[in-house]
């Protein structure tokens, strides 16, 4: 198994991205899956959506290890089928190496949800993760009842625990008070529970990229969740398994414009990400349409980053691969969406081959 995480959103471009690694790399991978976020989304959508993730998963993804599946970003009242709709899920991912996710910001119906499809074999898996979010792990202390109270039952379904700690956005948060948080929060925890590895994830991009960067400019973003991360490490030492997680080139708090697909090109601006070291190299083109070079901005863009000292070459991954053809007008135009599949690949690739 990989020393890290990827968290990422249950979306063709990222399932994709995940099946374009090269094998021994795949193979090692747990990737997290977010069930993704969607204003107003419909029982009859949610299911459609489920139904192609996991075909998609089953066809691409059939030798990975397992993955975590969660619903953090649907809403806790919509009903399918009748009930509750992380059972609905985990009833369509049965056949696959799904790990259920909890929390104690989950209704009692998620909690459920969990216990009855491990009773009744649908959830093969014994390991369960326990997700908790920045204010969850401020002090143990506050949460200990609620997690005796209302987690007790579904530990006891399963052998073992994945303490997951979500930073979420790292930029907005003070990143000293974060690791004293994550580190006083893991030692009392672990006083009380056995876990087989901690998580420690969170990204430093924000929903929006126009916060951290003007149109027509570069910037190299610092990686403030690799702070975090080789903070609550060096005060952990050896006594647990750590690893590293994050979500990718993506934001956790971006969500799908709702506006009517006519119009996005009049709001989204060309924009390209590549990783390198502990940094983002982010850049940001003008608008799709009023822009002369529209769509082949992005041809630009990638020859930016072909360009630059710490490309890694056409060679070291299928995303890189990609970003070399753009590089020279070659490969096909693309967009903000279909971009992501190469660039979280490269993504992905960097971290497992040459960071962790």
């Amino acid at each position: 198994m990989s020393k890290y995480v990827p968290f990422l959103k249950l979306k063709s471009n990222e399932i994709m991205a995940v099946k374009e690694l090269d094998t021994d790399l795949r193979r090692a991978l747990t990737p997290f899956f977010d069930f993704p976020y969607k204003k107003e989304r419909s029982e009859e959508d949610f299911k459609r959506n489920a139904g192609r993730m996991f075909r998609s998963i089953n066809r691409h993804l059939k030798d990975i290890p397992y993955f975590y599946l969660d619903n953090f970003d649907v809403d806790s009242n919509l009903v399918v089928d009748g009930g509750n709709n992380y059972a609905y899920l985990l009833s369509v991912f049965k056949d696959l190496p799904v790990v259920p996710v909890i929390s104690i910001d989950r209704s009692d119906d998620h909690m459920l949800a969990v216990c009855e499809a491990k009773n009744s074999g649908d959830l093969k898996s014994d390991l369960v993760a326990l997700r908790f979010v920045a204010e969850d792990f401020e002090s143990f202390d506050v949460v200990a009842d609620s997690i005796k109270e209302r987690l007790g039952d579904t530990f006891g379904k399963f052998a073992n625990i994945d303490l997951i700690l979500d930073c979420r956005v790292c930029s907005n948060q003070v990143l000293d008070s974060l690791v004293s948080n994550a580190n006083n929060f893991i030692q009392k925890f672990t006083n009380d529970y056995t876990v087989n590895k901690i998580i420690v994830t969170g990204p430093s991009i924000p929903a929006s990229i126009g916060k951290i960067l003007s149109v027509g400019y570069e910037v190299e973003l610092p990686r403030l969740e690799l702070d975090i991360f080789d903070g609550v490490c060096n005060a952990i030492g050896d006594d647990f398994d750590v690893v590293l997680g994050d979500y990718g080139i993506v934001s956790p708090n971006y969500s799908d414009l709702n506006i009517a697909p006519e119009l996005f090109q009049n709001v989204m601006t060309a924009k390209i990400l590549y990783t390198f070291d502990r940094h983002h190299f982010i850049i940001r083109g003008g608008a799709i349409k009023t822009h002369e070079r529209g769509n082949e901005q992005f041809y630009d863009q990638a020859a930016i980053i072909v360009d630059n000292i710490f490309y890694r070459g056409a060679g070291y991954s299928w995303g890189d691969n990609f970003i070399d053809e753009e590089s020279r007008s070659e490969g096909s135009l693309v967009t903000n969406s279909t971009i992501l599949k190469p660039t979280i690949n490269t993504h992905i690739t960097y971290m497992l081959k040459d960071y962790v």
